[in-house]
């Protein structure tokens, strides 16, 4: 699902009016794929083409088509395995096969094999029947969900015409999405609400699956009309004489298995600090409720300082003046004059 929806969208930043009919139409093409693997596998049936016709058959008729192509890559695979020994263990009733590949035989596989037996059941009082259970070193079947080439080998040596029940997963069954029958207790292990909730999505999945077939015929449409009337108000009669309609409560008590909002946990940091919006606070005269514009002492000094400025004005404040540089001569060193217009200095000698 994620690897489908980046492939769709792509790489790099983009804007949301871009992403939304990305996303519709991803989310179109998936609806579509599913459509058309349900179609496959409830209106046709594969042919078979393995050496094992009757365990392909057993799983072309137990899966759906998409895993049922997983299995039968396996079963073509088992032909080129080869049979290294086993060994029989009488303690627990089990044995251990050991498998390799033909001209690898450095890729060596066990599969443990636990034979089936009856059991009493002590509660109905009689005799059952457990399946064999299989365990591959290969851990294909904990990872997929479907047996593996090696199984498929003790299969063929155990002459099994069906694969066993427990290497059969519902999930990848034809039946899978079949609601099953839950057993909803009254109220004694399982929160009230939780019930309801779970009896709600087991009802809408049976009613969409009615609402679907209903809606292809004019006739079916308007009689499944008139029996949802009418029951809905024979289930309403049924409600209000139990007396189970209450009142929900604005908070209730996160208790059972429904699905709320996140509980809202605290932040990393001061823990006492009050989570709100930030006091306002005046730069310049350090107040908090006013900012620098509306401070009232800032605009008071500013008042005061015209005022003098004003008064300084009419009156300006005698300023002494600063006393001259005095120069002196670089010839007579007399004071007051250069040496460019000295007169003291001697008057020299042209000799012609």
């Amino acid at each position: 699902m994620n690897n489908f929806v980046k492939d769709t969208l792509g790489a790099g930043k983009k804007k949301m009016v871009d992403i939304v009919p990305q996303m519709d139409r991803a989310h179109m093409r998936l609806r579509n794929n599913q459509v058309r693997d349900d179609f496959n596998t409830m209106n046709s049936f594969p042919v078979i083409e393995t050496h094992l016709e009757d365990l392909e058959g057993h799983a072309a008729s137990t899966y759906t088509y998409d895993v049922y192509k997983w299995v039968k890559k396996e079963i073509m695979k088992e032909k080129f395995l080869v049979t290294k020994g086993f060994q029989d263990a009488a303690e627990d009733d089990h044995s251990v096969h050991k498998m390799e590949n033909f001209k690898r035989q450095k890729y060596v596989h066990e599969v443990v094999y636990y034979h089936g037996r009856l059991t009493t059941d002590e509660e109905a009082l009689e005799e059952a029947v457990l399946p064999p259970i299989m365990v591959c070193t290969c851990n294909m079947f904990q990872y997929k969900g479907v047996p593996c080439r090696h199984m498929f080998m003790l299969m063929k040596q155990k002459n099994m015409s069906k694969i066993p029940k427990s290497l059969i997963m519902k999930r990848w069954t034809r039946n899978a999405e079949s609601v099953c029958d839950i057993e909803y207790p009254d109220g004694q292990n399982m929160d009230k609400e939780a019930s309801e909730v779970s009896r709600f999505g087991a009802l809408t999945g049976d009613c969409n699956r009615m609402c679907s077939y209903a809606s292809k015929t004019t006739k079916g449409y308007s009689m499944l009309k008139k029996e949802i009337a009418r029951l809905t108000a024979l289930i309403e009669g049924l409600v209000k004489d139990s007396e189970q309609v209450h009142v929900c409560d604005p908070q209730p008590e996160r208790t059972g298995c429904v699905i709320r909002d996140p509980v809202v946990v605290k932040k990393k940091g001061n823990q006492n600090q009050e989570i709100g919006r930030r006091p306002i606070t005046c730069s310049y005269c350090k107040g908090a409720g006013h900012n620098i514009q509306s401070c009232g002492e800032r605009k008071k000094k500013e008042r005061e300082a015209a005022a003098q400025q004003s008064v300084g004005e009419d009156n300006p404040p005698s300023v002494s003046t600063p006393a001259k540089k005095v120069y002196h001569c670089g010839k007579c060193n007399g004071p007051g004059h250069t040496a460019r217009s000295c007169k003291n200095a001697p008057a020299s000698s042209n000799s012609e």
